[in-house]
């Protein structure tokens, strides 16, 4: 009931809205009225200017509230997927819309996106039902239980069952005129007009969205009412800890490779989410943010409440008896021919940029994103030899033999200091510089490799554990007081230093 007195309030502002852009236009006409029918007193110049000034006034009103366009229904990146192919998934939606009391979408499209929406255009500002698409991130398909996807997807249809929900056209189209008559306004240096209507824009916003946060609310039980109250809330609890993950897997592992222009395989573009997701060691990091959701900052604009919130709404709720077992089927369970269908969608995830990158296997990447990291640590070092020395350096054994040489302190104060440690003294700067140049010459060597691992970003793996115990030591006897790079040389089979 309070939804509904809401959802009026914002038609009766939206309607004041247009009363005061009509009385406004009609006030300005009115004026030039006067002015023209009066130019003998103010002068024909003197009045076509005034006629101009209140012209600049009315067309972002104008502008604002009779062109507006309605958005097109663009479809975002991703494939839609007919009842043929996937005919789980289709009967699981209509199902569900079935149980919340709404249509079935006309389409179901799987995006490359932790999201899940249902979008309708519809016409007549709202009032005629338009093209319903339901959107489904693969991500979510990875990640959740079947229990958890249904009560996600009763959320997003559940706001076509209130009642409410078909005021959203009206309010949209008024919030898209009050933002464009502000915009326009300022755009043209009328600050008197702008600000008259950002205020009101800010009062319609506010009143809008509490009808937005509360029909959020009411969608959490329509879904809980369907999958269950604890499945609803381990929902809830896990999307913010798919959104951690799925960035982190986009940042750290698919674009791992990207300056060196490599990219994963599309075909295992879903499949290497699929492993990071199955790590243990993520997976104790995921639970954390499972555990204790981030705290999102709120305004009286946002639509949607905190996600701390609706979980604690949620378990307020009575035991239903459908508690979480551990036992459910993942979501994927519902689809057909995974592996064509995520790689399809991988494909329309990457942007234009992309065309020119090579797609490769994920051990071909790790191998090569992992050898450019270290070329470009490499920079450090070499760049302060090249000043200190004052010409390139050509390698690491000429490295070495311009510190046998006395070189060291030279070069030392060319490289920038090393940043203070968490814990402990700092680490030196000189030894931090030279160990990527000397990781580098073993990789060149094949004596150490960098592996694909879900644990560790660019992993680089040492088959023999003694090099690993000697590296250290042996690049701090390079850079140390007075130098020694004998243990180096040895370790890297360069020869021993000239006499």
């Amino acid at each position: 009931m309070r939804t509904s007195v809401r959802a009026v309030q914002a038609l009766a502002l939206l309607a004041g809205f247009y009363l005061i852009a009509l009385g406004c236009l009609a006030a300005l006409a009115a004026v030039d009225v006067l002015i023209l029918t009066h130019s003998d007193t103010v002068g024909s110049a003197g009045g076509l200017k005034l006629v101009g000034v209140t012209l600049l006034v009315a067309i972002p009103l104008l502008r604002g509230v009779f062109f507006v366009r309605r958005p097109k229904d663009v479809a975002p990146p991703g494939v839609s997927v007919s009842e043929q192919q996937q005919p789980e998934l289709w009967a699981r939606v209509r199902t569900l819309a079935d149980q919340v009391g709404t249509r079935a979408p006309a389409e179901i499209r799987l995006i490359p996106a932790v999201n899940a929406a249902v979008s309708e255009n519809p016409r007549l500002l709202g009032l005629i039902p338009g093209h319903r698409r339901m959107l489904i991130g693969v991500p979510l398909m990875i990640g959740l239980t079947e229990p958890q996807l249904d009560a996600v997807l009763a959320h997003e249809l559940g706001h076509y069952s209130n009642r409410d929900t078909r005021l959203a056209g009206i309010t949209v189209r008024g919030r898209q005129s009050l933002i464009a008559v502000v915009q326009h306004a300022r755009a043209g240096g009328r600050h008197v007009t702008a600000s008259l209507f950002a205020r009101y824009a800010n009062l319609y916003i506010r009143v809008s969205e509490s009808v937005g946060r509360r029909q959020e609310l009411a969608a959490d039980l329509a879904a809980a009412r369907i999958a269950g109250r604890d499945h609803a809330a381990a929902a809830l609890r896990q999307l913010p800890a798919l959104d951690a993950a799925y960035d982190f897997y986009l940042d750290r592992y698919a674009g791992v490779g990207w300056d060196a222009g490599l990219l994963p395989l599309a075909e295992e573009f879903y499949g290497g989410f699929r492993s990071l997701l199955g790590s243990a060691q993520r997976q104790e990091e995921l639970e954390k943010v499972r555990r204790e959701p981030p705290v999102q900052e709120t305004s009286p604009y946002d639509s949607h409440p905190p996600i701390t919130e609706r979980v604690a709404a949620l378990e307020a709720l009575p035991p239903d008896g459908r508690t979480v077992t551990g036992a459910e089927r993942p979501a994927l369970a519902v689809l057909r021919d995974v592996a064509p269908l995520f790689a399809a969608v991988a494909a329309t995830a990457l942007s234009p940029r992309a065309a020119g990158k090579r797609p490769v296997p994920w051990p071909e990447l790790a191998s090569g994103a992992g050898r450019a990291a270290l070329v470009a640590d490499c920079a450090k070092l070499t760049d302060a030899a090249g000043r200190a020395l004052g010409r390139p350096l050509q390698s690491l054994p000429d490295l070495l033999g311009a510190i046998d040489a006395g070189w060291l302190d030279a070069v030392r104060a060319q490289l920038p200091a090393a940043a203070p440690a968490a814990d402990g003294p700092p680490s030196d700067a000189a030894a931090d510089a030279l160990r990527p140049l000397v990781l580098l010459a073993l990789l060149d060597q094949g004596r150490v490799a960098f592996t694909q691992s879900w644990e560790q970003v660019l992993h680089l793996d040492f088959p023999d554990p003694a090099l690993r115990e000697a590296l250290g030591p042996a690049v701090e006897s390079a850079v140390a007081t007075p130098p020694d790079t004998t243990p180096l040389r040895a370790l890297l089979g360069t020869g021993q230093p000239s006499a």
